[in-house]
């Protein structure tokens, strides 16, 4: 587990434009892991939450991002990718020893044990799938804010619910009943076995968490291809069983018994003209099951910039049908929001 301190380049700006009260240049803090280590060039890969390193107008520039280690060390970090759609930064850390790294394992999200059926997607290579249920025990790890920053650990069980049904947040988030401070944000979250299966965040009354399966997808992409994965298809919505919820789309429960995908709650004009509706369900992709907000991740990450195939039933009749669908990139005007971003500064 590492502490992220950013420090501020206050004698590159006029003072009299800023007028917060921070710690030193102080002003940003999170935690983060090691998830790579190079033992031949001493470097480290370290993920953590892309709002500590992000650009605020009024502020001065970022002069140095500190690693701080539990022990007490502290190394100068650079930063190797920032995405403020997905919330993650990753920072390159050169270390005077060896560091150990945490295991990543992606998640298949359950109601239950006997969901067995929503874990068939393609895993990342070298990746192993923890099949998360309600009432799994998650442990949240991160770093105290204050001196010495000790570490804290939280413990809770995985709610297969929903975080939230608004368009702009991150709909892929699963959530942990713990609550975390600000300060343990970009930690992991780990299973019994101490794997990570993905990143926190912060909430009021729980802890959402970022899954691995985004996690290692989007860093496999970035590491590939130089850009970042954040694909797309028009279309908002949610796991069958979590969208019954929904307050403001009535959902009758008789609706697709016997069924289980990704159900449409809101989409674009032309994805709407096209036959695919609010209401209906996704059950396949290019035919393959799909049947959770990951798996579709999963599959779309792999096809951007071509057509999909996306096999559907319809809200009116259960009639099964298809559509052609373009897989595109997320324009920077819908990124997700990320209201945890007005709590950080310190």
């Amino acid at each position: 587990m590492v502490l992220i301190l950013v420090f501020l380049n206050y004698s590159s700006c006029n003072s009299s434009k800023t007028y917060l009260l921070v710690y030193g240049d102080q002003l940003w803090r999170a935690s983060g892991f090691i998830v790579e280590f190079d033992e031949c060039s001493m470097t480290g890969t370290i993920f953590s939450r892309a709002t500590v390193a992000q650009k605020i107008h009024m502020f001065p520039d970022i002069e140095k991002i500190k690693v701080y280690l539990f022990d007490g060390a502290s190394y100068e970090a650079t930063i190797k990718a920032c995405d403020n759609h997905w919330n993650l930064l990753v920072l390159s850390v050169s270390f005077d020893r060896s560091v150990k790294t945490m295991n990543m394992v992606e998640i298949s999200e359950n109601r239950t044990a006997a969901d067995v059926h929503l874990g068939g997607f393609m895993l990342q290579p070298h990746s192993a799938c923890e099949s998360l249920c309600s009432g799994d025990t998650i442990i949240g790890l991160g770093r105290q804010s204050e001196e010495p920053f000790g570490l804290q650990a939280n413990c809770g069980v995985y709610n297969y619910k929903r975080w939230s049904d608004l368009p702009r947040f991150c709909h892929e988030m699963q959530k942990a009943t713990f609550i975390n401070t600000y300060a343990a944000v970009g930690g992991p979250a780990i299973n019994k076995n101490g794997e990570v299966i993905g990143m926190l965040f912060h909430d009021l009354d729980c802890t959402p968490f970022v899954p691995s399966n985004i996690i290692l997808k989007w860093w496999e992409h970035f590491k590939k291809t130089g850009t970042y994965c954040r694909p797309t298809m028009r279309v908002f919505g949610a796991n069958l069983h979590n969208a019954r919820s929904a307050s403001w789309l009535k959902l009758p429960t008789s609706l697709y018994k016997g069924f289980d995908g990704f159900l449409v709650e809101l989409t674009s004009r032309a994805v709407k003209s096209a036959g695919l509706q609010q209401k209906d369900l996704i059950v396949e992709c290019n035919g393959e099951p799909v049947a959770t907000s990951l798996q579709l991740f999963e599959f779309l990450a792999d096809n951007i910039g071509k057509m999909v195939e996306v096999a559907f039933v319809k809200a009116e009749d259960n009639s099964r049908r298809s559509v052609y669908l373009p897989v595109e990139e997320i324009p920077e005007g819908d990124f997700y929001s990320w209201p945890i971003s007005q709590y950080d500064v310190y």
